[in-house]
């Protein structure tokens, strides 16, 4: 049933044609401007598509709300969500976050509860930027995700309250309050969210290990399962003004807070087998890792214009202070009393503060009327202070641990100048643009008493045409060159203990990326768009798994592999089929190649992949609307390993009540229990398979008022 649904769907979504001849996108519901007597009515869409990126309207997704900003981005046009919170677009890993076109600066797993604990209720629209201009930072190798935040303009006092209640194997609930108030030159905004987030997700960790490099005969066998819960508690809020000095000036200042719990209960068992499939080791293993976080952004930000033609000037500066500890207690119950494999409970303290300070400045300068000059500087300032401790349990005893206790010290300092010109020739569109990137690193390693000093300076090109052949039909083509920096925890070489016989640990020798990329595309009357891209990075980062038989652990690191090529064809397409239905779909194939330097690794065989996303929509009545959303993607690489296929099937529907001033709707997500995680690989003498049955399937009731 699964199945027949799932290529009913899809299928009709491709060969479906238009019987209308509107050059409206995709309808999913109406927004009403009131002035003064007058109300236009002006139809919304889902997905709007620009030559240089995919917008999506999260606040017209009746499926996207009541959850959170993970959960929307894993719907997101091109982009696919690890199990991790780790984001891909067109099947690359390595993307630029952005809130607010501001830069983050969180690290992987920081980002990854920051995005979870974000309600999707707050978000306006997430732009996807596969190509970005050059007055964006060069950081993200795939291209960047910029994620829009609401902003009432209207004069007054306007605002949100909101509610909801999911449902998947744990509970889930967010509330929150938006408020703004404009009057003359003066605005005062502030939001609150309170979120909780259970969730339940099963794990295996399979690995077969071969007695050489020919993988002819099995040396050791190792079967490892846990059941986790993960309740996620956050607060966050914001409060801020906007005052405007002059009818040419304005600023605004903001105080940003995330303040936050994570919890990882971890149930399971740990089985070794030897070539004969006789038990050596037997354990059932826990693991309680908490997490508690505190961050807090202050900002000043303005505007000032120099004429009515266009030249102006804006800043930004922001500081921020983020406090993160994380407490963890990992043990392990021999079931084997023959085995000579002997583990000891852990403990670890790992408190980490970041402080950084981002500044910017940008102009923008009208040459005439068809030609524009945009210029900028920035500098970003990072300081990372992480003193972490680790024991182990000897003899009802608490030793530290010295090969994984560490006092980490990281300082960063990224300063951007750019360019970037625009000039129209009648239905000829150019964009150029020059930056040039100097990053200075700075580790000490204060337990080991060693530093590590590192500088380097880049220059990223990039350029754009478009060239409108009439008014229903364009081209246009892109190139630019971008770079993925490793993180602090790409870097450091101490461990991070997952459990007791799983650990991570950085490679201080890991080089940045470095991508170029091209397009060009053909649209049509902005319902229909197909491109073709490719893409090639250098020194290419992917995670790799090393298993230790004389104490059943394994090590997880990353290295640098000598090439990569990504390169596929995207097509989007918008059609009524009637009035009351609609349907985007985007069609991504593509195909990812990877070229090794390290033994095992210099074979890889590339996969063609193909990601199919059908969005539907039906506008039942004024008051009542439903989504039903289908995605599904075919085997694909991820580094040297291969991801299974997996299918995503969603639905909807949302109810106006109280005068259109409040929206009741229920969804539920991947219904068929399909959005699977699971990936494998074989590398020098080991075997590796790793499932993951996710927490997916969440049924959510929101209700949400505006004021």
């Amino acid at each position: 049933m699964k199945n027949i649904l799932a290529t009913f769907i899809l299928t009709f979504s491709i060969c479906s044609y238009s019987q209308s001849k509107k050059i409206n996108d995709t309808i999913i519901e109406t927004e009403m401007n009131v002035l003064e007597e007058i109300v236009l009515t002006k139809k919304k869409k889902l997905y709007t598509q620009k030559s240089d990126r995919m917008i999506f309207n999260v606040q017209n997704s009746i499926v996207s709300e009541g959850t959170n900003a993970i959960d929307v981005l894993s719907r997101a046009p091109g982009v696919v969500v690890s199990q991790d919170g780790e984001l891909s677009i067109r099947g690359q890993q390595g993307v630029g976050v952005m809130i607010n076109g501001k830069l983050t600066q969180l690290s992987q797993r920081e980002l990854a509860n920051y995005l979870k604990s974000m309600p999707s209720s707050n978000i306006k629209q997430i732009e996807v930027i596969t190509n970005p201009s050059s007055k964006y930072d060069a950081t993200g190798k795939s291209g960047i995700i910029n994620i829009v935040l609401k902003k009432p303009s209207i004069v007054g006092l306007t605002g949100t309250v909101y509610s909801n209640y999911g449902r998947g194997r744990k509970n889930r609930t967010n509330s929150g309050l938006n408020l703004n108030y404009n009057k003359d030159k003066f605005n005062v905004f502030g939001d609150y969210s309170y979120t909780f987030r259970g969730e339940e997700e099963h794990k295996k960790f399979n690995q077969i290990q071969y007695k050489d490099n020919t993988r002819q005969e099995i040396s050791t066998k190792n079967y490892q399962y846990s059941k986790t819960s993960e309740p996620l508690t956050s607060n966050n809020f914001k409060v801020g003004t906007q005052y405007e000095i002059s009818s040419k000036t304005n600023l605004e200042i903001s105080i940003d807070a995330k303040i936050g719990r994570y919890q990882n209960i971890a149930n399971g068992k740990n089985t070794l087998l030897n070539e004969f499939n006789q038990l050596q080791f037997d354990a059932l293993t826990y693991n309680n890792s908490k997490e508690n976080w505190y961050d807090y952004t202050y900002a000043v930000s303005g505007m000032h214009k120099f004429d009515n033609n266009g030249k102006n000037m804006t800043f930004d500066l922001e500081y921020e202070v983020s406090k993160f500890r994380s407490n963890q207690s990992q043990s392990s119950q021999n079931m084997d009393l023959s085995t000579t494999i002997v583990t000891n409970d852990r403990r670890g303290f790992i408190p980490s503060q970041l402080k950084v300070f981002t500044g910017k400045i940008d102009f923008t300068n009208p040459l005439t009327e068809k030609q524009t000059l945009e210029w900028g500087l920035k500098a970003s300032i990072k300081d990372n202070d992480n003193p972490s401790v680790y024991e182990y349990n000897q003899n009802n005893e608490w030793i530290v641990d010295l090969n994984s206790t560490n006092h980490f010290k990281y300082k960063e300092q990224i300063y951007a100048a750019y360019a970037n010109y625009k000039y129209q020739i009648d239905n000829f569109n150019i964009q150029g643009g020059l930056r040039t990137e100097y990053t200075a690193i700075d580790i000490i390693q204060k337990t080991l008493n060693q530093g590590h000093k590192k500088d380097y300076l880049n220059w990223f090109p990039s350029l754009s045409l478009k060239y409108e052949l009439n008014i229903d039909n364009s081209l246009h083509t892109s190139y630019s060159k971008r770079i993925n920096r490793p993180s602090q925890f790409d870097l450091n070489p101490f461990r991070f203990y997952d459990d007791s016989f799983n650990y991570s640990q950085g490679n201080p020798n890991l080089i940045p990326e470095i991508t170029y990329t091209a397009e060009i595309g053909y649209s049509w009357k902005n319902t229909f768009m197909a491109s073709f891209y490719f893409n090639t990075t250098k020194d290419v980062f992917t995670e790799i798994y090393t298993y230790n038989p004389a104490d059943n652990t394994t090590v997880i690191s990353q290295i640098n592999l000598s090439k990569s090529y990504n390169y596929g064809i995207n097509i989007t397409n918008t059609t009524d089929i009637y009035k009351w239905w609609s349907v985007n779909t985007l069609f991504n194939i593509f195909e990812n190649r990877f070229e090794g330097n390290k033994e095992g690794i210099n074979t890889i065989n590339p996969i063609v992949t193909f990601n199919l996303n059908a969005q539907n929509s039906f506008t039942i009545s004024d008051k009542w609307k439903a989504e039903a959303n289908a995605q599904y993607q075919s085997k694909s690489n991820v580094g040297i390993y291969k991801r299974d296929p997996f299918f995503d099937f969603s639905i909807g529907i949302s109810k106006q009540i109280l005068a259109d001033k409040c929206s009741v709707k229920f969804g539920v997500t991947d219904i068929f229990n399909t959005h699977k995680y699971n990936i494998n690989a074989v590398t020098e003498q080991t075997g590796i398979n790793k499932r993951y049955n996710l927490d997916s399937r969440i049924a959510t009731l929101s209700i949400t008022y505006r004021i």
